[in-house]
């Protein structure tokens, strides 16, 4: 496909890295020329100098025959106003990231009216990873499917852990068929396992459930945590992320924010009305005991800052507060962090990317099994798709057992008309079911991938 991408921040220049290595003809465009200059140097895409708002520019980078042009700049306006006009001029979809939830609002209207076919909220979507990970305080990460009826959940495997040295047929038995492990991450090596395959301590395994029992299954592997359920919440950061996340959780759950701008805290304590809202500075640990970190339940970093979002989570975890998230923009201090710290840590760029990349696969084999959603897991390595099979899928209503599936695919769990089923050799695939692939290394573009 032909793919514009407007804006080489860091969504746009991970999006330009993602799409160009799925063989993608990605043009990068962006005001600056030093940083087209740099992302041409480093991956495979065409580079554009100019302004993505002027006619004469979007031409030039091909906009009359693009399939997609994505709009990743730091301006909403700039990127509503790069698509309306990429539309009228021939782009045949266009999908703008804006942060302004009143636009996220007026979604209906700028598909129908405008021609945006996609509108992305980066935080928006952080906030709702962070609230599914509070669901399941025993888990690192939580992704969802079938509309919230399947949770796939991230559990490190502690030295105590009953089911260390048990084989994932054990586990599963033991939980009466109603999870799978779906992935194994050790070390540095990647395994989509068999019912043979040996969990072992240190393991960070995937395991996919109903989410109606999966908090309780993924509590089982760490019954000494000491948290069974997030009640208090401490806040740090009153970011875009911050107010929506305190939006969801403060009818549910006592929320605390901390922020050190005094007009901003006002602005957030307006908005929030059962929110505490406390103006102070999270690098004064005197006045984080002040706000009570050493009595919540959980503290989640959202600063600005990778290193005070860092400092206060090893504070909070000095303090034996049991649930920590972390969100972090540089990939290497999150590998600094994940060094010492078991614990969440949220990469915006990306959570976007995953959902743009998802998007353009989606629009790429719109006639081959719609896909409905995509997770990358384990640095990437792994990935998590989920589609709807129609008549066009090959090998339907046969066992499974008799299927040629390429090497390290799994099909994880299928739902069909509301019933949630962990596949076993004689279950079959029926046309409407949804079905959940797990792949390693191995990117299921359309849905017949998965076969021999």
């Amino acid at each position: 496909m032909d793919i514009i991408i407007v804006g080489c921040g860091k969504l746009g220049t991970s999006l330009a890295k993602t799409l160009s290595d799925e063989n993608h003809n990605v043009t990068v465009f962006d005001r600056d020329e030093d940083i087209i200059n740099n992302t041409v140097d480093l991956y495979d895409v065409q580079g554009i100098v100019g302004g993505a708002t002027i006619r004469a520019d979007l031409e030039d980078a091909g906009v009359r025959k693009a399939d997609i042009l994505i709009a990743a700049t730091s301006s909403d306006e700039y990127n509503l106003l790069s698509c309306i006009i990429a539309k009228k001029l021939g782009a045949k979809h266009t999908v703008a990231r804006v942060r302004n939830p009143e636009y996220i609002k007026q979604i209906n209207f700028m598909r129908t009216e405008l021609g945006i076919s996609m509108l992305f909220n980066p935080d928006f979507s952080a906030a709702l990873e962070i609230s599914r990970i509070l669901q399941f305080p025993s888990a690192i990460h939580v992704e969802s499917f079938a509309d919230g009826l399947i949770d796939l959940a991230e559990v490190k495997i502690p030295q105590d852990c009953v089911f260390a040295e048990k084989t994932v047929w054990d586990i599963s038995s033991h939980f009466k068929k109603k999870m799978l492990i779906c992935a194994v991450s050790r070390d540095d090596n990647v395994y989509i396992p068999n019912g043979s395959f040996t969990v072992k301590a240190g393991d960070k395994i995937y395991v996919t459930g109903s989410h109606r029992y999966l908090a309780s299954i993924v509590k089982e592997f760490s019954p000494n945590k000491k948290v069974a359920s997030v009640k208090d919440i401490l806040i740090i950061g009153g970011s875009r992320i911050a107010f929506y996340l305190a939006g969801m959780l403060e009818n549910q759950r006592n929320v605390v924010l901390v922020e050190n701008d005094e007009k901003k805290c006002e602005m957030l304590s307006e908005l929030l009305s059962d929110t505490t809202v406390v103006c102070g500075d999270a690098n004064e640990y005197d006045f984080l005991k002040e706000v009570g970190i050493e009595k919540m339940d959980a503290v989640i970093t959202l600063t600005n800052s990778d290193e005070l979002n860092i400092l206060a989570t090893v504070f909070a975890e000095t303090c034996n507060v049991p649930k920590n998230i972390t969100k972090i923009d540089n990939s290497n201090l999150s590998i600094v962090l994940k060094k010492v710290s078991s614990d969440s840590v949220i990469d915006v760029t990306s959570i976007a990317c995953d959902s743009i990349t998802h998007y353009v696969r989606a629009k790429k084999y719109a006639a081959s099994g719609e896909m409905k959603t995509l997770y990358k897991l384990v640095d990437g390595k792994v990935e998590a798709a989920e589609f709807v099979v129609d008549s066009k899928m090959k090998n339907l209503n046969i066992p499974l057992s008799d299927i040629s599936f390429k090497k390290d695919v799994l099909i994880a769990s299928i739902s069909r008309k509301g019933k949630l089923i962990f596949p076993k050799g004689d279950d079959v695939i029926l046309d409407g079911d949804r079905i959940v692939v797990v792949s390693k290394e191995r990117r299921i573009e359309k849905i017949n991938d998965i076969f021999d």
